[in-house]
């Protein structure tokens, strides 16, 4: 379980998943397209984590949200507020989906312009071509607001997700998942909820990385235990 450090448009910013298994250029072959205003990236992470990000290309300037996938199953939302350090000019809101059991794809829909991002859990993700923004999920019901500001939580939503959702919350300047201090928030397909210190998710690794605890094997185990109301 490794962290994935990414540099997002040439703003850094450290982004934790919990790894269930290694990609490889097999499983991640490099990739660079665009279409519409949407580009898409993929390509191994030095942690052997795939990540594919998608961005508006034609965006100039230092105010735009772009998104990213990882094969551990996190989906993350990356503001940044304009030019500036990234301590008070960028921001993030983590989410994780289970289970994990996909690799990482993505396909251009001509007819609907759209594309559609297939997670690591499965689930399909669809973004409009001209505004490059996320307009749907297969398993749930996105909310998005436009306008990349710091007041919004990073302006997209996941509700009523046919599934277990993990919601690590938003933070400017780093990955929430990395607040010691914070909470994460697990929620079924019915709604429950189940909210779990981030020092009992995810740990500190030797070389500064936060990781997420449980394996995918020990993570029922837990929230049997921690989380008895929640149906996964």
């Amino acid at each position: 379980m490794k962290l994935v450090s990414l540099i997002f448009l040439g703003l850094g910013l450290s982004i934790s998943a919990s790894q269930t298994w290694a990609a490889d250029a097999t499983t991640c072959p490099s990739k660079l397209e665009q279409h519409g205003s949407i580009q898409v990236q993929q390509d191994l992470s030095g942690n052997d984590i795939c990540f594919l990000s998608v961005g508006n290309f034609k965006t100039t300037g230092g105010i735009y949200r772009n998104y990213l996938f990882t094969s551990d199953g996190e989906f993350m939302v990356f503001n940044s507020y304009g030019w500036g350090e990234d301590s008070t000019s960028t921001g993030a809101r983590e989410f994780f989906f289970f289970p994990r059991s996909s690799n990482l794809s993505h396909k251009w829909n001509s007819e609907t312009r759209q594309l559609e991002v297939t997670s690591a859990s499965g689930d399909q993700f669809f973004f409009d071509y001209e505004e490059a923004q996320l307009v749907g999920a297969s398993k749930g019901e996105v909310k998005l607001i436009s306008e990349v500001r710091k007041d919004n939580k990073g302006g997209v939503e996941i509700n009523k997700y046919q599934g277990l959702l993990l919601d690590g919350g938003f933070k400017v300047g780093s990955a929430p998942t990395g607040n010691r201090t914070g909470n994460s928030v697990f929620k079924d397909a019915a709604g429950t909820t189940c909210t779990v210190k981030n020092n009992v998710l995810f740990k500190d690794s030797s070389g500064g990385d936060v990781n997420f605890t449980f394996s995918v094997k020990d993570l029922p185990v837990f929230l049997s235990k921690a989380c008895p109301k929640l149906k996964f």
